[in-house]
């Protein structure tokens, strides 16, 4: 079985690396955050309640930011319910995601379980234009008339989950919300992003800690895609520490403490090396806390 483990986190690999591209950065920790990309994850944990800030280009003026609200119920019947909020933040630009997560767990046996989720919910887009400096108040055809934006969300996903192998795949919209808007320049034709996520436990033995090596991708359509690959060194479930790279060319570590009450606090850094355009050499930073009750 543990072959099995291990070759299917090897195709997951091979897919992910072949179809190599390069998007704008995400989430650092994703794997402690899957629930803001895959509906099945809601309920995984029990009754969880957690709060997500990211920061990107710290010192700049404007710089994306993002906060992540998420709470999960426990799952009846085997049957859960979550609520995701994400806010972003770039310049004058305000997008907001409000959704409600359903996830159903198929037992496996063994430990072993499947869950097949659907997301549904609004995303709203608010522009400032009045925040813009401008030299007149001449017609400008690159400023939209329309500030303000609502179109429909849904998606859907699945998780794997073994004792020590899971894996996530999922599409968290595929509806264009050019459909559902007037002004073309407004809201952009998006194609459906896919999130693939895979990971893999190694117990440490006599020293009850484990090595938990991860990687993800994002994948959007005739654009490319993020892939991030990395791991982590639990030491005995109270405190995990680690680091990953993007393809993004940006490195990243992390630290999680975990308490027995059910709080974790988590931080994660991720800078880029010497380059040529200084906004790029630009750090970035996360915080994340949880609360399992």
């Amino acid at each position: 079985m543990k072959k099995v483990y291990l070759l299917s986190f090897l195709l997951v690999t091979i897919f992910i690396v072949k179809s190599h591209a390069q998007v704008n950065e995400n989430l650092l920790m994703e794997r402690f955050n899957m629930n803001a990309f895959n509906p099945a994850y809601a309920g995984s944990e029990g009754r969880v309640l957690s709060f997500t800030t990211r920061s990107t280009w710290q010192g700049v003026s404007g710089a994306p930011k993002m906060n992540y609200f998420y709470f999960s119920g426990n799952p009846k019947k085997n049957l859960a319910f979550g609520v995701s909020i994400i806010n972003n933040n770039v310049f004058i630009d305000e997008r907001t995601l409000y959704s409600i997560d359903a996830s159903y767990q198929l037992p496996l046996g063994g430990g072993k379980s499947l869950s097949l989720g659907i997301k549904a919910g609004v995303h709203t887009k608010f522009t400032d234009v009045e925040a813009i400096q401008r030299l007149t108040n001449a017609p400008n055809p690159s400023i939209p008339d329309i500030t303000k934006e609502t179109y429909p969300v849904f998606g859907f996903g699945g998780l794997y989950k073994a004792q020590k192998f899971y894996i996530s795949f999922s599409i968290p919209n595929f509806l264009n919300p050019i459909k559902y808007t007037d002004n073309e320049s407004f809201i952009g034709d998006e194609k459906p992003a896919t999130y693939l996520l895979a990971g893999y436990k190694i117990n440490m033995g006599g020293v009850d800690s484990s090595i938990n090596p991860f990687i993800s991708s994002k994948i959007i359509p005739g654009i490319g895609n993020t892939v991030h690959f990395g791991g982590t060194y639990d030491y005995k479930g109270v405190f995990e520490v680690g680091g990953g790279y993007k393809s993004t060319q940006y490195m990243n570590v992390m630290a999680i403490i975990k308490t027995k009450f059910g709080f974790s606090l988590a931080y994660a850094y991720d800078f880029r090396g010497a380059s040529n355009d200084v906004e790029v050499q630009k750090s970035g930073s996360e915080i994340f806390l949880k609360f399992k009750f």
